[in-house]
């Protein structure tokens, strides 16, 4: 009943002091870079979630803003120890009283603004020591609070202001490497990415270094290594498709519809990798949501990537994640865009 009185305002707003046969000269048509306007097609209100709101496209981004911010402090402080008794570093890569006292005070400040929490300079420096010099696998402490800093634009400002952006900073580090001592290396360091997102700043950084990042994470879209990084994974494509939905002015079109289709064929991989790791439910959700937040870039787009898509949600639907309320009005929702 709530569709057909939908339908019947519908009808009522748009024909108002109108008479059959009559026709009116159409208002000019705004530009669109993709190649078509949206527009409603059947099965769009028809299909739409139990909310009464379509989820697609996305038009907010996530962030992780995960773990616990004293247990990490205290376990870099007891590392830091641990390092300069065993004199296995050189004095440049261990951490003096001030860097220490700095990281101390980044508990209060996560605890108080998570969502932009205001790191100084000096505490993304004895962060950045740490998750640079230290050895790989005691890395992991520091790098899940530079992935929780990430969020803010002064983190942007200190990591991306030189020669390198802090994803390159990373991949040099090999931060992104395959099989590490810890799997936990590579799920903060694509936290970090999806983090950055959260700023305007940030998000500059990532529209930049789009080729860069999705390079990098590419790897682990075939072969997950655990479902913290699977969640991370998916995370990171649902924000790289808003900014490219969010993103596409008319001069960019053709190298934004370019990117689209590199992104779409990666996140087409994750929903179809048979890893034992990519089981949650709410991490195909928004692995989902980043493939048709892409699906309504535009017809012309559309029409081109639609046979892959329907192939991908043949296989999805598979999995037993597909049976989740939200999963299934996402599947039908791409359905309706590829009609």
């Amino acid at each position: 009943m709530t569709y057909y009185e939908q339908v019947a305002n519908w009808i009522a707003d748009n024909t108002k002091g109108a008479r059959i046969g009559q026709t009116d000269t159409p208002a000019p048509r705004q530009h669109d870079p993709w190649g078509t306007e949206r527009r409603y097609r059947p099965g769009d209100a028809g299909h739409s979630s139990m909310s009464g709101e379509r989820k697609l496209p996305q038009r907010t981004y996530v962030n992780i803003l995960e773990g616990n911010a004293q247990n990490a402090i205290n376990k870099i402080v007891e590392v830091a120890k641990q390092l300069k008794d065993g004199g296995k570093l050189d004095p440049s890569s261990l951490h003096g009283d001030d860097d220490l006292a700095a990281l101390h005070t980044l508990v209060d400040q996560l605890n108080k603004s998570p969502q932009d929490p205001h790191p100084t300079d000096a505490q993304i420096g004895a962060l950045l020591t740490a998750v640079l010099r230290w050895p790989r696998q005691q890395r992991v402490p520091a790098l899940a609070i530079l992935a929780r800093l990430a969020v803010s634009p002064s983190f942007v400002s200190v990591t991306c202001s030189g020669q390198k952006t802090i994803a390159e900073t990373l991949s040099e580090a090999g931060l992104f490497e395959q099989r590490q001592e810890t799997a936990n290396n590579v799920v903060h360091a694509i936290r970090l990415l999806v983090n950055l997102f959260a700023s305007d700043s940030g998000r500059l950084i990532a529209d930049g270094e789009f080729d860069t990042t999705t390079k990098l994470v590419r790897s682990f879209a075939t072969e997950p290594e655990s479902p913290a990084q699977y969640k991370a994974l998916a995370s990171f494509y649902l924000n790289s498709a808003v900014l490219l939905a969010s993103n596409a002015p008319s001069g960019e079109s053709t190298s934004r519809e370019a990117r689209a289709k590199v992104l779409l064929v990666d996140v087409a991989t994750l929903l179809e990798c048979e890893s034992p790791h990519a089981t949650d439910a709410d991490a195909l959700c928004r692995t989902l949501c980043a493939l048709g937040t892409l699906c309504t870039l535009g017809e012309n787009f559309r029409r081109e990537m639609k046979g892959g898509v329907a192939g991908t949600l043949h296989f999805v639907n598979t999995r037993p994640g597909a049976q989740q309320q939200n999963v299934k009005e996402v599947i039908q929702e791409i359905r309706d865009e590829l009609r």
